[in-house]
Parts: structure tokens; C-alpha cells; sequence
């Protein structure tokens, strides 16, 4: 790196990456000989990301080492206890949080083995393709059974050490912070006299809106979103440097992002291929053999030990590594979660329809409404209070922006296109793992789509027509523009919410009277009542006078 804040910016990235690694993989192989989840696997991941931090400045620092380890020892305990407040202090009130995440949390820390355990057993009597929709959106068994568990094994591991279920949404910030570093060393090794672009670029990239949503909160598709960028910085990075603490942190990364969902599976497998072409056809120092056995090496291991629940023991037990999405039996739970406009069209065609539509947290039977480029309501704004807005989910302008940036390619393709061919590329790689995504029109399964138009409006900056420099500014205020309505009606929305959910709690907690609950699959809030230490008896309760639990369907007495 040719800088001293890109260095630094590098080694922040690398400690926090490489400790979240050591969680899961440390847990994972615990799994595999038997043992539940440990606080043990924290304490190994400290020690192994603390070597590295130590390897890491014998290898990219030549003076003053100590006094490099103090200040990288104190940046990062900025960002960790930055972020710990921040998690500690919030509740995850999202409805896939509240529901199977927590849960599948709690099992965890509570010693379930999901490679020795018996599967867990449904609560409803039907068999899964006899269920309809509501049925199968309660099924929390299907999706902790067979869906992947790297998040939940960073989560249990912390729970398990703090006895605080909040604690978990750590590795949201965690991750965010570190794609914003790594972002930064791969800018400043680019454009090593240009630190305030590189900053500006940076943030902007990091707090990708679906990223934003979702940081306190256990939705995955954030996570997803860090990695990706991650993985590009590091690419970046890796080609400039050929250095084996680069590579194994990309393949960390490749092995974290291919535990997140199936298709963050599918996107390591392309990003790890699409990396090993381009080194095999541009690197001059012909590093790609022992590329491809880094890659390899890190497949099986995402696959065999990480990932062998799911991913062998879906393809033993149902024929299938990504049941029960795909494979015999799968179920379907798009539907009715899209816009009924959205039946039976074309995927890319759903796509551009949610590109340019109104911002809403709609499914069928509504539809969506189309509006004019860089126009926005309130009510657009208040979708973004949830963390999984359906539709035009990157933000109120980022369709005017999605139109800008075609306009900004042709201008760049027509005079500066070897200059900006590596962004190209890389902007071609980002909208094939986009565009084969069949559901690619909900913002939260594609986050990597944020990245496209930054990439471009990068490659313009430095064009050699003012129009184009002129445009790509442009591009990049909008976005800006974009992500700061974004994250701040979704931090004033989270505001609200919390405020009155610690509210009921403390009046609730006041009255003294006995709490009769009924949980109606919000699981979650068992523990932030123990938590809060407030007594209750569990029961079904069919009173209609029966309050609700704010943000949950939970429904509660005081007798």
C-alpha cells in the first residue's frame, strides 16, 4: 500500500475480518467433534486476529512498530466499542429477527448441534408442500434446519459469552466497518494523494442503504452486502500486492459470505472464479496457479467444514444442497411476498418496474407505483423505518440515479474505456451476480447493486471531457443525497420504535401485576422480558381486550 492511512485502513479491515472468520470457523469445527457452542471460539478468534494484526505490521510496516500496534490496538477498540454500545443499546424489532434469527440463536447457545442433533421437529402436523402461505412463513423449523448458519454461529457465540441477545448485532457494525476501511486502503492504493475522495467514495460504498437498514437488527442481507464490497477491495488490492495476509483474508472473506444464504453461496463461487480469470489473463507475475489453491482450498472449506449444515447435509438428507428453496419439496415464499403486479413477468422486467417505482413495503395484493425520477414523499421515506423495503429499496432516487449512470457509461465508453476497463470489469462481474438473481427487484437479495454506479461514477471522475467529470460529481451528490434520507428516516423510524418498546417494557415492569403472554411465534421477546426482568406465565389467550407487544403479534395480560 502506498500510503500510511491506506496501511492503516488495511490492518483495521484485516484484524476485524479475520476475527470474525476465527468465530466461525473455530465453532464449526467444534461442531463437527460434537461440542455446542462456546464462548472458547471467541477467545480463539481474539488470539488469532491479534497474531495477524502482529504479522500484519511485520509485513507491510518497516519503523516504528510499536507505536503502530498501540494505535491500530486503539482504532480498533473505537470501532468494537462503538459498535457494542450501539448493539447493546437497540432492540432488533424486525419480524424475521423476532422470529426464526433469535430463535435459531437461542437453540445454538443453548447446545443444540445442528451436525449431530436431530433436526429440529415442526409444530405443525402438515407436511411442507400441503402448507399455504401463512403456514409456511411460521415453518421457523424449515429455515433453521436447512438454512446456512454463519451469522447465527457469530450471534450464539457472543450471546453465549455476554448472556445479552442484543450483543450479537455487533457483526453488522463490525462489517460495515470494515468494508469502509478496506474501501478506503484499496482507494488510497489507487489514488494514494487523494485522501478525501478516497473517504468520501469509501462512506459512501460502506453504508449502502440495505446495509443501513438492517445494522441493528439480525437480517442477513447487510452482511451479504459488506462482504461483497470487501471481497472487490481485497481483489483490488491483492492484484496490486500479491501478499499471502492479502489472500487470506479474501479467502476468509469468500468462506464468511458463503455461510450468510445459499446465494451469497453461488456469488463466492463467482467472485472467487471471476478473481482467478482476471489474474490468469492480466497478472504479470502469473500468481493464478497458487491463486486457484488458495480458492479451492477455501471452497472446501466453506463447504465441508463451515458449511457441511447446511450444505452436505441438505444434499444427504433431501437430494438438494439449497432445500427447501430448491430441490424436491421446495417452497415457495415469493409469492406472497411480491407485488401482484410482479406475476408471472420477467425478472429483469420486475426489476427495472422496482428501479423506478415509488419506495414501499408492499406484497400482493398491491402494486406498484411508478413516479418521476428524483421525486420523494414522506411516505417513502417512512417505508424505510423497516429493514427489508420491497420495493425501489436502495432509496427515492436511486432510480433517477440508476438513469444518470446509463447516461455517464456511454460518455465513458466512448472516450475513456481503456482507462476505466478495470471498473468496467468489475461493474460487468457485480450486474451478472445481479442479474441472475431471479428476485433481483427486492433491494435486500441484491445490496451488491449499490456498488455499480459508484464504480462508474469513479471511472468517469478523471475523464478526459468536463461533461463526464461534471456528471460523475453529480452522480455521486445524488447518491449521497440518497443514502443520508435513507439511514436517516431509518435511524428516527428505529428511534420511535425502540423508545416505545423500552417504554411498554418499563410499564409493564411498574404495574407489578402478573404478565399472562401469548408469543404467537415471536419467540424473541421471551428473552428481552427475562432480560428486562419481568416476570410472566405463557398461555393462549383469545381476549380481545388482550394488548399487543409493540412490533410483534404478541398479545399480553396484566392480572
Amino acid at each position: 500500500m502506498k500510503s500510511r492511512t491506506g496501511t492503516y485502513s488495511f490492518l483495521i479491515g484485516m484484524t476485524l475480518l479475520l476475527f470474525m472468520a476465527g468465530i466461525v470457523l473455530s465453532t464449526s469445527i467444534l461442531f463437527l467433534l460434537g461440542i455446542s457452542v462456546s464462548a472458547i471460539s471467541f477467545w480463539v478468534a481474539v488470539a488469532a486476529a491479534l497474531a495477524s494484526l502482529a504479522g500484519g505490521i511485520a509485513a507491510f510496516v518497516s519503523t516504528r512498530r510499536k507505536a503502530w500496534f498501540c494505535s491500530l490496538l486503539a482504532g480498533l477498540a473505537v470501532v468494537v466499542g462503538s459498535s457494542w454500545y450501539i448493539s447493546a443499546h437497540t432492540y432488533d424489532l424486525s419480524f424475521d429477527g423476532q422470529t426464526y434469527h433469535q430463535e435459531a440463536i437461542f437453540l445454538l447457545t443453548d447446545g443444540w448441534n445442528p451436525v449431530h442433533d436431530q433436526p429440529l421437529a415442526s409444530l405443525n402436523p402438515k407436511p411442507v408442500e400441503k402448507m399455504d402461505n401463512k403456514e409456511i412463513l411460521t415453518a421457523f423449523h424449515l429455515w433453521i434446519n436447512h438454512y446456512a448458519k454463519g451469522p447465527w454461529m457469530l450471534d450464539s457465540v457472543m450471546y453465549k459469552l455476554t448472556n445479552q441477545i442484543e450483543i450479537g448485532k455487533i457483526f453488522n457494525l463490525l462489517l460495515i466497518a470494515a468494508s469502509f476501511f478496506f474501501s478506503a486502503a484499496a482507494m488510497l492504493t489507487a489514488i494514494p494523494e487523494k485522501n478525501g475522495r478516497a473517504v468520501l467514495v469509501s462512506l459512501l460504498a460502506a453504508l449502502n442503504p440495505v446495509v443501513v437498514s438492517q445494522a441493528t437488527s439480525y437480517y442477513i442481507d447487510g452482511q451479504l452486502g459488506s462482504l461483497m464490497l470487501i471481497i472487490c477491495a481485497l481483489g483490488y488490492l491483492l492484484f496490486k500486492r500479491y501478499h499471502w495476509l492479502i489472500l487470506l483474508t479474501l479467502c476468509a472473506s469468500l468462506m464468511l459470505l458463503a455461510q450468510i444464504k445459499f446465494t451469497a453461496l453461488v456469488y463466492a463461487v463467482l467472485l472467487g472464479c471471476s478473481l482467478l480469470v482476471l489474474f490468469f489473463f492480466f497478472d504479470r507475475q502469473k500468481n493464478w496457479k497458487n491463486l486457484f489453491g488458495w480458492l479451492a482450498a477455501s471452497l472446501l472449506i466453506s463447504v465441508v467444514i463451515v458449511g457441511y449444515n447446511p450444505y452436505i447435509t441438505n444434499t444427504l438428507s433431501k437430494g438438494h444442497p439449497f432445500y427447501p428453496l430448491q430441490g424436491r419439496g421446495a417452497v415457495d415464499i415469493m409469492t406472497s411476498n411480491s407485488p401482484h403486479d410482479f406475476k408471472e413477468i420477467h425478472s429483469l422486467h420486475k426489476l427495472g418496474i422496482s428501479l423506478l417505482a415509488k419506495s414501499e413495503n408492499i406484497a400482493s395484493p398491491n402494486e406498484t407505483t411508478l413516479k418521476w425520477p428524483f421525486t420523494v414523499t414522506l411516505g417513502e421515506l417512512k417505508a424505510f423505518y423497516a429493514p427489508d423495503v420491497r420495493v425501489a429499496g436502495f432509496g427515492p432516487f436511486f432510480g433517477g440515479a440508476i438513469l444518470l449512470t446509463c447516461l455517464l457509461l456511454i460518455l465513458v465508453l466512448t472516450s475513456d474505456r481503456a482507462k476505466a476497463k478495470p471498473l468496467l470489469l468489475i461493474c460487468g462481474l457485480l450486474l451478472l451476480t445481479v442479474i441472475i438473481n431471479p428476485e433481483s427487484w427486492w433491494a435486500r437479495y441484491v445490496p451488491q447493486l449499490w456498488f455499480i454506479p459508484i464504480l462508474i461514477a469513479i471511472a468517469g471522475w478523471e475523464a478526459k471531457k468536463k461533461a463526464t467529470r461534471y456528471i460523475s460529481r453529480i452522480l455521486v451528490g445524488i447518491l449521497l443525497a440518497n443514502m443520508l434520507l435513507v439511514g436517516t428516516a431509518h435511524t428516527v423510524g428505529q428511534f420511535m420504535i425502540n423508545s416505545y418498546a423500552k417504554n411498554q417494557l418499563q410499564e409493564i415492569k411498574d404495574n407489578g401485576k402478573t404478565m399472562l403472554v401469548d408469543f404467537h411465534h415471536f419467540n424473541a421477546v421471551r428473552v428481552r422480558l427475562q432480560e428486562a426482568g419481568i416476570p410472566f406465565v405463557e398461555q393462549k389467550i383469545e381476549d380481545k381486550s388482550a394488548k399487543g407487544i409493540v412490533a410483534t403479534r404478541a398479545v399480553y395480560l396484566l392480572k
